[in-house]
């Protein structure tokens, strides 16, 4: 069910989060809380060590923390002119998230789905279908060990592949920055 379509006794909305005792390992939990069971559960995530609640209100952005940072990496990524040439470098995103490149996101099944996941976040200047379709074919083997069809230069096959490791980098910073305006709130 979308927020959009969910119903007006939904009233509060908690934003949770876990702190993994190794590392900085985040757990978000969005949860929809009809009025009437606000208080036992407020109850019962008291009874969790570990768990905070980092916020509540009675609406939620509808974008996922994952979202605006693949926005914001997306965004960095191409302001980084010396890796990002031109549209179809996001299909080495594509190609590096699906090869598990970037932790926590989700795998893209088609270059239909990749595309309309980054119009639903509202980029902008996307490569054809084609195109994705295109570079899938022309890159062998898993990430980092890309090996490309087209016989690049050695200096293009490290270009393609920095778009990977210069998008994971922003998309970490991203989060970074998100979870600390969340958490000074």
């Amino acid at each position: 069910m979308s927020l959009e379509s969910r119903p007006s006794e939904i009233v509060h909305i908690f934003t949770l989060t876990r702190f993994a005792q190794i590392g900085m390992e985040n757990k978000f939990i969005v949860l929809s809380v009809e009025a009437s069971a606000y208080d036992r559960v407020m109850e019962v995530i008291s009874l969790f060590k570990g768990v905070d609640v980092v916020e509540t209100g009675d609406m939620v952005e509808t974008r996922s923390l994952n979202d605006m940072c693949v926005a914001e990496a997306i965004a960095e990524l191409r302001n980084d002119k010396r890796v990002y040439k031109r549209p179809s470098d996001l299909a080495y995103v594509m190609l590096g998230v699906n090869d598990g490149a970037v932790k926590g996101l989700d795998l893209f099944l088609t270059p239909d789905d990749y595309l309309g996941y980054l119009e639903q976040l509202g980029i902008e200047g996307l490569p054809s279908r084609s195109t994705l379709y295109n570079k899938m074919n022309t890159t062998i083997g898993k990430y980092p060990e890309w090996t490309f069809v087209d016989n690049v230069k050695p200096k293009e096959a490290l270009r393609r592949k920095n778009n990977v490791s210069r998008f994971s980098s922003a998309y970490i910073r991203a989060k970074r920055k998100i979870l600390d305006r969340i958490l000074d709130k």
